[in-house]
């Protein structure tokens, strides 16, 4: 009897195990501890600079939360790799930017458009910034977003927040020095194979 119960038990742990093991192959990045660490580091930084400039100019927001690190293209040096935004208005709507409005597609946060990562000779991180100017700021040994790389311009963010609220998926929302300082910004650093659905 105690033999059947072992047997039992092994394979629900075989299975349980096996399970877990097809569950991470399918959803999670194949990348290695220094380059996850990397992307994790330097998307925290760019989700900081894009929740900070919606943050310090637009009005009527309540929330800026972020989407996972959607990791494409795997297998090469480094993987394609974007971040989407979420704003939620005060009158409880929420939209995403980078999704699609009518026909027009707006671009997505990420490598190459807004972020550049690498490693230099020595095996340290390389993370650069774009500003307003599109012009790269190191911010390589930063825990937090310095001044010099806050953007004061984003145009098209601008725009497709404008789409949005033109699009009636968001109300009250509009581009104002003022700013909404109560709004909260939830960063997600979470990476996850494949792109946003």
């Amino acid at each position: 009897m105690r033999r059947k119960w072992v047997t039992i038990i092994s394979i629900i742990f075989l299975i349980l195990s096996s399970g877990y093991f097809v569950y991470n192959k399918i959803t999670k990045p194949n990348l290695g501890p220094n380059t996850t660490r990397l992307y994790k580091r330097g998307f925290r930084l760019l989700e900081e600079q894009i929740g900070t400039y919606i943050k310090e100019h637009y009005t009527g927001i309540e929330k800026i939360e972020f989407s996972p690190i959607y990791v494409t293209d795997e297998g090469s040096t480094f993987s394609n790799a974007y971040v989407r935004p979420t704003i939620y208005d005060k009158y409880g709507n929420k939209a995403t930017l980078g999704d699609q409005i009518d026909k027009f597609i707006p671009l997505s946060y990420g490598l190459i458009s807004d972020i550049v990562l690498d490693f230099d000779g020595g095996g340290n991180d390389v993370i650069e910034l774009l500003d307003s100017n599109d012009k790269l700021v190191d911010v390589s040994n930063e825990e937090h977003l310095p001044k010099r790389a806050i953007l004061t311009e984003a145009r098209s963010t601008d725009e497709n927040i404008e789409l949005l609220v033109e699009d009636g998926q968001l109300k009250g929302v509009v581009k104002d020095e003022k700013g909404s300082p109560g709004a909260e910004i939830v960063y997600n650093t979470e990476l996850h194979k494949g792109g946003a659905e």
